[in-house]
């Protein structure tokens, strides 16, 4: 079938040739294919669909599918089309979004970071799920590269809800908030930390008048007496040290305040009381 569509190409009979292009495109849409089809195109004098056809073929195949073409040849048809035809790039700062040119859904963005379009006035929309429709005039030239900055601004809905009432309205707030009962339970091990705390205070002054008495009686009889109550005074003070190291360690972090809010609407007034402790 291209053999076809080169020989009537040949004759002249440009639009018939065209037909078989599309035809061979249709039946067969690899690449060998594509690229002659995008070739007529642009002997044609139809730079847009060859512009876009190219820009498949480097977008989904590499340069050993183009057989019977070179790389330097595919990338210098395709920059003679696109010097006929207007360029947006579209930048948006969502992802999934639809977008349209002309009313006319286009396809293959995101995959395509450019979108050619004819010279002219073009409409732009764009639009997302729970965002609001963006809508921008563009107007491009031939050869012109022209960036398309889509700030897409998400739905945001408010409901007004009126209540029959004199002119005017008069708002309280009362507030209550407390420390709690001093009664309440300690919530961390004070029996511990006290018990520790005053251990540690025996223990050390054991030790000291231990260590100065010992040094004292030197040589004497009294000597390992006050050896004894040195030691017995550093473990009494190890001990509490590692009881007060526990009760710190164990001991939990305080509640966080809890606060109640109770609006009150009545019909010819209303209040918010606010309620609450504090620990």
């Amino acid at each position: 079938m291209l053999v076809e569509a080169q020989a009537l190409e040949k004759e002249g009979k440009i639009q018939e040739a065209l037909d078989k292009y599309r035809d061979a495109y249709e039946l067969n849409d690899g690449p060998s294919v594509q690229i002659e089809l995008a070739f007529a195109q642009a002997r044609a004098g139809l730079h847009l669909p060859c512009a876009r056809h190219i820009q498949d073929l480097f977008a989904f195949w590499s340069a050993r599918d183009f057989a019977l073409h070179t790389l330097d040849e595919v990338r210098s048809v395709h920059a003679y089309c696109k010097k006929h035809v207007g360029t947006i790039v579209p930048r948006v700062n969502i992802p999934g979004v639809r977008i349209t040119v002309d009313g006319n859904h286009v396809t293959d963005w995101p995959f395509h970071e450019e979108l050619f379009v004819e010279p002219g006035k073009h409409i732009v929309k764009a639009n997302a799920s729970g965002y609001w429709q963006n809508q921008t005039d563009v107007e491009v030239k031939a050869g012109e590269h022209k960036t398309l900055d889509i700030a897409m601004q998400q739905k945001v809905h408010s409901q007004y809800v009126a209540f029959p009432a004199p002119t005017q309205i008069h708002f309280n707030i009362n507030a209550n908030l407390s420390t709690g009962s001093k009664s309440d339970q300690p919530t961390w091990p004070r029996n511990l930390m006290v018990a520790s705390g005053i251990g540690m205070g025996l223990g050390a002054g054991a030790l000291a008048l231990g260590l100065v008495l010992r040094s004292d009686e030197a040589g004497g009889q009294s000597s390992g007496v006050w050896t004894g109550v040195a030691a017995g005074g550093g473990v009494l003070a190890g001990i509490s040290l590692a009881g007060l190291i526990i009760g710190l360690a164990n001991r939990p972090d305080p509640p966080p305040p809890n606060v109640i809010i109770q609006p009150q609407i009545a019909k010819d007034g209303g209040g918010v009381q606010v309620s609450g402790a504090i620990p």
